[in-house]
């Protein structure tokens, strides 16, 4: 029995290769019925640009909320879905944040850093991650983000204070740093104890007494001094190198500073121990180290 005329045109069409159109059939295509490109049956002329058929009156187009972009389908798309398997930035005419909006594309996690930035003028459209940061659009303060969490925050050995990062950090770096005492809630000693912060140095004279009694938080010089805390004796410190010592002039005497000088001052001694005294007496009876012979004095030697 003869085939009627639609059954010789389906197998007709079951055998053409439709690579020799220059338009193959990958993805979702090979199962879209032929009448779906081909209207009315007419072949010549279909257009093969994704866009001319994928227009919203052939094929299904572009979404009312799609990413703004002159990019052909294509560059994007494949005829395996629509969902996006590449994306070429490029082409893209609009902010970042007109589809990275937590809709169209990955936004803001709720865990952002609270800004008013754009997108790019932090981060790179290859990558969300290793983000440069420029913190001129930033709306609160440091801790904010500098909370360990979200951004790096202070240390275990930080300094304690109540002080907010701004007062003594810049943002271009930690440091150098300056530093306002003010909110300073712990003793100076805690802080400046040679780690967290500069301490006493090597040649500090002996004392138990916290840095404040003598030093101003302006600076470690000129200081003030208490000799009330010190636990040596006057010459451990007095000896020329960590404090004042014996002058070239000094009586010669092997006693304790503190056996003649009071704390308070140098002179006038309170007393002398002329036991202790090395040499004659006009060795300091001089006139001029201590009181000597007076012109009146019997001439003698």
């Amino acid at each position: 029995m003869a085939m009627s005329v639609v059954e010789a045109r389906d197998a007709n069409i079951q055998k053409f290769d439709h690579f020799r159109t220059g338009f193959p059939l990958t993805g979702a295509h090979a199962s879209v019925r032929c009448s779906s490109c081909h209207v009315d049956a007419v072949f010549k002329g279909t257009p093969k640009a994704c866009s001319d058929c994928h227009n919203a009156i052939r094929a299904e187009g572009k979404p009312s909320r799609h990413i703004a972009t002159q990019a052909a389908c294509e560059t994007c798309h494949t005829t395996k879905q629509w969902q996006v398997v590449r994306f070429d930035h490029s082409t893209t005419a609009a902010k970042c944040s007109s589809c990275h909006n937590g809709t169209d594309a990955v936004g803001k996690a709720a865990s952002h850093i609270a800004t008013t930035q754009e997108c790019s003028a932090c981060h790179s459209t290859s990558s969300f991650s290793g983000a440069r940061f420029d913190h001129a659009g930033i709306t609160t303060n440091c801790a904010s983000c500098h909370n360990g969490t979200k951004a790096s925050g202070k240390p275990a050995t930080h300094l304690p204070t109540g002080n907010a990062c701004e007062d003594c950090h810049k943002t271009t770096s930690w440091t150098p740093a300056t530093f306002n005492h003010a909110s300073i809630t712990a003793s100076c000693s805690s802080c400046h104890n040679g780690t967290k912060a500069k301490g006493k140095t090597a040649t500090h004279i002996p004392t138990t007494a916290e840095c404040s009694t003598c030093h101003a938080t302006t600076g470690w010089t000129p200081a003030t001094f208490n000799h009330a805390s010190v636990t040596d004796t006057c010459a451990s410190c007095h000896n020329g190198t960590s404090a004042t010592g014996k002058s070239t002039a000094h009586i010669s005497t092997n006693t304790n500073c503190q056996d003649c000088h009071t704390s308070t001052a140098w002179s006038p001694a309170k007393t002398v121990n002329h036991n202790d005294v090395i040499g004659p007496c006009s060795s300091c009876h001089n006139g001029t180290k201590a009181r000597g012979k007076t012109a009146t004095h019997i001439p003698t030697t």
